[in-house]
């Protein structure tokens, strides 16, 4: 999801990730999951196949970790604010920090693969620094990310520009 407010000093761009379930629906859908899990393995267990129960126990707990993975990077965000001099890139992960790239020296590209089997990949670009933004967004999202930050007077090229 992309939202942009203008400012009279600066724009503000702030990026998240499209969330079809909220942690509440992801632990119903693992309660659900458990419980039917545990149904089955009861039934092969009451006909004496007691093995069950530790395969089904493992698929529970492998199901309810990749849930948690997955939706803790969909409330991943990232804001770039455009003032008149600078670009600030903020990131709400542990490891990054805020980046300031100099409005003037930058340019945004976007890259993309030659048959579209990957998603276009989305960079602030100075002499210095390259700094990826919008990883996490869908491809419609990355192309009105790319189109907003043209619209902010930000100079703005693709790799293979004859494409839409």
């Amino acid at each position: 999801m992309v939202s942009v407010k203008h400012q009279p000093h600066f724009s503000l761009i702030s990026l998240q990730p499209n969330r079809s379930a909220d942690w509440v629906h992801n632990k119903w859908l693992m309660a659900g999951m458990a419980g039917v899990a545990l149904i089955i393995a009861t039934m092969w267990a009451f006909f004496g196949i007691w093995i069950v129960f530790p395969f089904a126990g493992i698929e529970v707990g492998l199901l309810c970790y990749l849930l948690y993975r997955v939706s803790h990077n969909t409330y991943r965000t990232q804001t770039l604010s455009f003032e008149k001099d600078y670009v600030h890139i903020q990131s709400n992960q542990k490891s990054s920090q805020t980046v300031t790239l100099s409005r003037r020296d930058t340019h945004l590209e976007m890259s993309e693969s030659p048959h579209d089997w990957y998603l276009p990949q989305l960079a602030l670009v100075t002499p210095e620094h390259s700094v990826r933004v919008g990883e996490f967004l869908n491809q419609a999202d990355r192309h009105r990310l790319y189109e907003e930050i043209k619209k902010i007077g930000i100079p703005a090229w693709r790799h293979h520009w004859w494409k839409h």
